[in-house]
């Protein structure tokens, strides 16, 4: 349905100038929202026509006022006509900011998110990190090219935003760009952000994701058994920077610490409490929150090891992702263990068989993992069957003789 939409000029008289004239005041009215504005004109109150909503004076002065009055009501209606045609969503005060040229807002869907990574870019090190930020890039660029490839546009209104787009959108990671399911949701979560972003902003109303369900990845978190971490210590690795990159996977085990982590840890983290024990004290390069961490014999093991290595301030000379990726498969393979091994997996395993399994409560360990919310902790940080047994056999032992069925 298309909106009532109406402007008008007009003199307020109680508000005249020493030198005789009225401040020239604009109002828009969209269906029945109103929104005034200043033009920044002034004009003598006995030359204003009201009806017409113009002087009636021939000085140059007047003559100025008229002009800038007409190219005034030019502006207003062509950014209603403009935000009828694209956006479908119209207020007064919208189109008011529109002329006077403030609050302007992308009303394009990677002008958008262009504008929230930007702002991610100037936060990094604050509240966010620069992988989130590298993800947001590589988000608007796919997001970028699937426009250019199935619309022929470098850009698209959030007008054209449909349900279909998504789906189209969707299926184009999957085929086109052959990612998993968990890459492709991370994409769609993106995309979700930027349309709540704008719904936030007022640029759109309707919500494009209604009705939209994504597929869910379906691996679960990968971790070790007690058994396959002990076989990653004590198997023989003869290459030297095969067995680095398994000293710092078993690193990894017993601390929490990812593979940005380590690389970035550096001695001045590790501090001495008042009984002589041992800490690690950062704050993740994922997401920028605290974590603190007590050094077991291990990880103080393989740091006696490596001493003097490292640079910078450095505790370790950490290898490439890449090269790190690559040992790690063959530390699975050497180990002969029936799963892909991967680096990550050495973070899972501290939240599973060396602290939930052992009986570290959860809210202590989502401290050590500088997880945000315990949410996090409880997807990271699976409970084994065997502390799932353990724990029962321990309540039924509390509990046998204090319940008793009658008649029994």
């Amino acid at each position: 349905m298309r909106s009532t939409f109406k402007y008008l000029f007009y003199i307020n008289r109680n508000k005249t100038k020493k030198n005789g004239l009225c401040p020239v005041v604009g109002r828009i009215t969209v269906d029945g929202d109103i929104a005034q504005f200043s033009t920044g004109l002034e004009t003598a109150p006995d030359l204003w026509d009201g009806k017409a909503g113009q002087s009636t004076g021939k000085t140059l002065h007047e003559l100025k006022v008229n002009r800038e009055l007409k190219e005034l009501s030019k502006a207003i209606e062509t950014h209603y006509a403009r935000m009828v045609e694209n956006d479908g969503y119209i207020t007064a005060e919208r189109i008011k900011n529109a002329v006077l040229g403030i609050a302007k807002e992308p009303t394009t869907l990677l002008k958008e998110f262009e504008g929230a990574t930007k702002e991610i870019e100037k936060s990094v090190g604050i509240n966010h990190s620069i992988a989130t930020y590298k993800a947001y890039v590589n988000g608007y660029m796919n997001l970028s090219r699937f426009i250019k490839e199935k619309y022929g546009k470098e850009d698209i209104p959030f007008s054209q935003l449909e349900y279909s787009f998504i789906e189209d959108y969707d299926l184009y990671l999957k085929t086109e760009q052959r990612m998993t399911a968990g890459s492709v949701l991370q994409h769609i979560i993106f995309l979700r952000k930027i349309v709540k972003r704008a719904m936030n902003k007022g640029i759109i109303t309707r919500n494009p994701f209604f009705g939209y369900i994504p597929d869910q990845p379906t691996s679960k978190h990968k971790w070790l058994s007690s058994e396959e971490i002990e076989k990653i210590i004590t198997t023989p690795i003869d290459k030297i920077s095969v067995d680095f990159v398994r000293d710092m996977f078993v690193f990894g085990v017993f601390t929490g610490l990812s593979y940005s982590d380590i690389k970035s840890l550096r001695k001045d983290q590790i501090l001495k409490d008042s009984t002589g024990n041992q800490w690690i004290s950062i704050k993740r390069q994922k997401t920028g929150s605290e974590s603190i961490v007590p050094l077991l014999d291990i990880p103080r093991e393989i740091i006696r090891k490596y001493e003097g290595t490292g640079e910078g301030g450095k505790v370790f000379k950490m290898l490439c992702m890449n090269l790190v990726c690559r040992y790690t498969k063959q530390i699975g393979k050497l180990c002969k263990l029936d799963k892909k091994l991967t680096f990550h997996m050495s973070r899972h395993s501290f939240g599973t068989s060396v602290c939930l399994s052992q009986g570290v409560p959860i809210e202590t360990l989502s401290q050590m993992m500088g997880h945000r919310n315990i949410r996090t902790t409880q997807i990271y940080a699976e409970i084994t069957g065997a502390k799932i047994e353990e724990d029962m056999q321990l309540l039924s032992q509390k509990i046998k003789d204090d319940y008793k069925l009658a008649n029994s």
